[in-house]
């Protein structure tokens, strides 16, 4: 029986929850009003009473606080319950020749905007809004943003790319309509399937064809009782209906491009991925749009592929390339190992749920990109990163705690 789909528990950290957050922080923390005053000189000078709520800075309307922002000028937005007219913004504790105006009221918050220079910076870096109401400075708010390259779409060489999968140039495709295979050991070479495939036997094998699966169905390539199914040199294609890519078990996917479903294989028991492209991901609601996902499984490799939910040109991070959770089955994930790949895009590249039930999973000689809105990785303890590092610097990340 074909188990029903899961959808991975979703993080504080995915982007539909980050939003969630802000909105929370904009809630007043106590309907008393408090007074304040300032002393200057020696001489105390009244303030008018304020709601009390927690000062924060923005970028593109998203929390700065260990957020992706591009190593350029950039708008940041600074909001809080004290009253103010004006600002400086310091960036390392260097003042920037920018200002911040434009100030006004939205519900509890005082807001202002002003441009951040991030040019030549990377990393973790320091912002300081200083604040003033008159002659008077009434607040400085510090945060931290991460600072990454402009460009976060490029594929490093040497992994793979739409060049290097998917079927190969030169191949002519026979069309077909959607198949459902009930033939032991049948093997589709050179088909163009316009529709979706259905697999009920073991060992078949799919090679030199594309399956474009424009159904509203759980999955593109759906396996039922098909241990040892094999597809290379081959794509898998939606136009954002199909759910699911390929899924749950026992099967491999070599050179094979995968774009357009709404989420990418899913990862139950015996599960071979190597040297493919998924990429181009398709948000739904309800959907936590992942390159790779598992809800539950064991005995899982993923070597060498590039991982990357992101659609070219969209400003939408989608969850990650990679989710793990032990949300159904025997509920747990134990034996995987994510080696030697190329992730991108997510709200993290690689997020572990909190309350995943792990063994023995490891990532090891990763490479990441900055597509991401927070970071690399987001995992519980019982997960193994080895050598993962960032792909223009070649510095290990930092894997954020995921309880």
């Amino acid at each position: 029986m074909t188990p029903p789909r899961a959808l991975a528990t979703p993080q504080p950290h995915d982007s539909v929850r980050n939003h969630s957050r802000v909105a929370r922080v904009a809630r007043v923390l106590s309907g008393v009003a408090a007074a304040a005053a300032l002393v200057v000189g020696g001489v105390s000078a009244a303030v008018p009473a304020q709601a009390v709520v927690n000062p924060y800075m923005t970028y593109e309307g998203t929390s700065v606080n260990s957020a992706n922002v591009p190593a350029t000028t950039v708008d940041i937005s600074t909001l809080t319950g004290v009253k103010f007219d004006r600002g400086t913004y310091y960036v390392n504790d260097v003042v920037q020749d920018g200002s911040i105006g434009g100030v006004g009221l939205a519900g509890n918050y005082y807001t202002g905007d002003g441009e951040v220079d991030l040019t030549g910076l990377y990393g973790s870096v320091k912002v300081v809004a200083k604040l003033y109401s008159g002659k008077y400075m009434v607040q400085s708010v510090t945060k931290y943003l991460r600072a990454v390259p402009i460009v976060t779409n490029t594929i490093p060489a040497g992994f793979p790319t739409a060049a290097t999968t998917g079927v190969p140039d030169g191949v002519t495709l026979t069309p077909s309509t959607a198949l459902d295979v009930w033939t032991p050991g049948a093997v589709l070479d050179g088909l163009d399937v316009q529709g979706c495939l259905s697999v009920h036997v073991p060992d078949v094998t799919v090679r030199n064809s594309r399956i474009t699966c424009t159904d509203e169905t759980l999955r593109a390539v759906s396996l039922t009782d098909a241990p040892g199914f094999v597809m290379e040199d081959s794509e898998i294609v939606s136009d954002g209906s199909a759910q699911v890519a390929i899924g749950w078990g026992g099967y491999t996917l070599r050179r094979v491009e995968i774009r357009g479903t709404q989420d990418g294989p899913r990862l139950g028991d015996n599960v071979s991925i190597s040297d493919s492209y998924v990429h181009g991901l398709v948000r739904h609601d309800g959907v936590h749009t992942d390159a790779v996902q598992s809800t539950s499984g064991s005995g899982i490799v993923v070597r060498h592929n590039t991982l990357d939910p992101r659609q070219a040109g969209s400003d939408d991070f989608l969850n990650s390339a990679v989710q793990l959770g032990t949300e159904t089955g025997l509920q747990r994930l134990e034996n995987a190992l994510f080696e030697g790949n190329f992730f991108n895009g997510g709200s993290y590249s690689v997020n572990v749920s909190c309350s995943a039930n792990v063994r023995n999973v490891v990532f090891q000689g990763n490479a990441y990109g900055h597509g991401n809105r927070y970071g690399a990785a987001i995992a519980v303890p019982g997960v193994t990163f080895t050598q993962d590092r960032w792909v223009d610097t070649g510095n290990l990340i930092k894997v954020a705690p995921a309880c």
